[in-house]
């Protein structure tokens, strides 16, 4: 009887290893990539006040988790009073768009002006990129939209530290988040002795140093700021395009990301595409909508759209749902495609062209 009562222990679970675990983390990513949040209204994003400006956060590193295509971070400026808080920022890498008004911004001493419609780039550099953004509108709004890609970001060390507050910030000075002495450390300055490249490289570790020697010629004169003025318009196979940054172009100081606009004639729509997903589209007036793999995205102006990156890839196309005004959207992509092919895991497909293509 004593044996009949007697309760079999259950067998423990084994841990878990390593293959295993990896496993499960890709089917989350993937979990992630197919039900993130693709769009952030930005009218329901609120202004905040920080020591740096006026902005609002649409989407960074407290929400990637929640993002169909994460390693974006993506804010809106805006400057009312006369300066921004000035600050430095190791690496760089970083895409102004200008939304609204006219101003400058002074970046380690070089002055250089910006309006409605152009680009402004912070370039990588070994040092520090410290700057400041002014307005010069007589005390009209400036506003920006500021495009990030972290995956670009972490391999520059990057870091930011306040130098000076915004005239409009009155909340404490916390001492941490300033720029201490020794900021940039003396690794930065060490430099090595001269090589000669003459003729074609005697072995591949030379033709690095003579890529290195070229890329410094190249962002020595490369442009700080890109004039819509001087980007055409476009007519495409998606429509109308005004590009201030693709892998073709040589004369701008960051070649990491694209950028380009696009306009949607009244009542019209874009073309219709397969790509692999994680453009950003920010909507910069007008109204309408977007198809990604068939599910509707309703948008406004301030609105942000990210494209999910999807297995297979994404089928997208772009609609204006008003009959008066046109629609322009901000767009940006990681130019992955000078490091791992233009079709990616999925394949670049044209599937309609816009009613604009001749």
């Amino acid at each position: 009887m004593e044996r009949e009562l007697e309760r079999v222990r259950e067998r423990e679970p084994e841990p878990e290893n390593y293959y295993d675990f990896m496993l499960r983390w890709k089917m989350e990513k993937s979990r992630q990539r197919q039900e993130g949040q693709v769009l952030f209204k930005g009218k329901e994003l609120p202004w905040v006040q920080s020591r740096h400006g006026l902005g609002k956060m649409y989407v960074g590193p407290a929400n990637w988790h929640q993002v169909g295509a994460p390693g974006w971070i993506v804010t809106r400026t805006g400057m009312e009073k006369i300066r921004r808080g000035k600050h430095s920022h190791t690496g760089g890498g970083i895409v102004f768009y200008v939304l609204e008004g006219h101003g400058c911004t002074v970046n380690n001493d070089l002055r250089f002006e910006w309006k409605r419609g152009d680009v402004e780039l912070i370039p990588i550099t070994r040092y520090e990129n410290v700057h400041q953004h002014f307005n010069l509108d007589e005390g009209r709004p400036c506003g920006k939209l500021v495009v990030r890609f972290w995956p670009f970001m972490e391999p520059l060390a990057y870091e930011t530290r306040q130098v000076d507050d915004s005239p409009d910030w009155k909340g404490p000075r916390n001492g941490q988040l300033y720029r201490p002495e020794g900021f940039v450390p003396e690794t930065a300055k060490v430099r090595g002795y001269d090589i000669s490249l003459e003729g074609a490289p005697a072995t591949l570790l030379d033709d690095l140093f003579r890529r290195r020697d070229e890329w410094r010629e190249r962002m020595s004169k490369a442009k700080l700021v890109i004039e819509e003025k001087d980007r055409p318009l476009e007519r495409n196979r998606m429509g109308l395009y005004r590009w201030y940054i693709h892998p073709a172009f040589t004369d701008v100081v960051c070649r990491h990301i694209l950028f380009w606009t696009q306009d949607i004639p009244p009542g019209s729509r874009s073309g219709q595409q397969k790509h692999q997903g994680g453009r950003i589209h920010y909507i910069v007036e007008g109204k309408g909508y977007s198809l990604l793999n068939g599910v509707r995205y309703d948008w406004e102006e301030e609105d942000l759209l990210i494209v999910p990156i999807e297995r297979g890839g994404t089928i997208i196309q772009h609609f204006n749902a008003d009959p008066v005004r046109p629609a322009k959207m901000a767009v940006a992509e990681p130019n992955w495609y000078d490091i791992l092919g233009v079709d990616l895991a999925c394949g670049l497909e044209q599937l309609e062209n816009s009613p604009v293509y001749p």
